[in-house]
């Protein structure tokens, strides 16, 4: 009797561990959609809050001052972004991205905020080099 208390107690001990564990896994992922997984979506996309991701056009990037507007495709679909959040220094044509915002009706992404992908390539200083954080070599 004392024994199926202990293992009933360590069951619910761990299964509500198990519940916390994946609750807290699932809130930290990030997605985010491709222009087609984007339009796919239809009537129901517009408005609402979402990341898009993709590759910048090369050519498409032009600054009008308080807007940034470029062109995001995933190789199958594009769509054009309207940024006025600024973008980061890494930021280029050819570029990873993520843009978090909302698609309009205009059929244009209004981002808020841009993410750069970047490769994760680290290149360690060579013996006796001094690293600099703004040496952009090798990026």
């Amino acid at each position: 009797m004392k024994r199926g208390r202990v293992f009933f107690a360590v069951a619910v001990i761990v299964g509500a561990l198990g519940w916390v564990a994946a609750k807290g896994l699932t809130s930290a992922l990030v997605y985010y959609n491709t222009p087609t997984d984007l339009l796919a979506k239809g009537d129901s996309a517009y408005g609402e809050q979402a990341r898009l991701g993709g590759l910048v056009v090369p050519g498409s990037v032009h600054d009008d001052g308080d807007v940034i507007r470029f062109v995001v495709t995933d190789g199958t679909n594009h769509m054009t972004v309207l940024d006025t959040g600024g973008v980061p220094a890494l930021f280029r044509a050819g570029q990873g991205v993520v843009v978090e915002g909302f698609f309009g009706r205009d059929g244009a992404f209004h981002a808020d905020t841009v993410l750069v992908k970047h490769n994760g390539v680290y290149r360690p200083p060579s013996p006796g080099e001094t690293p600099h954080s703004a040496d952009l070599a090798g990026t």
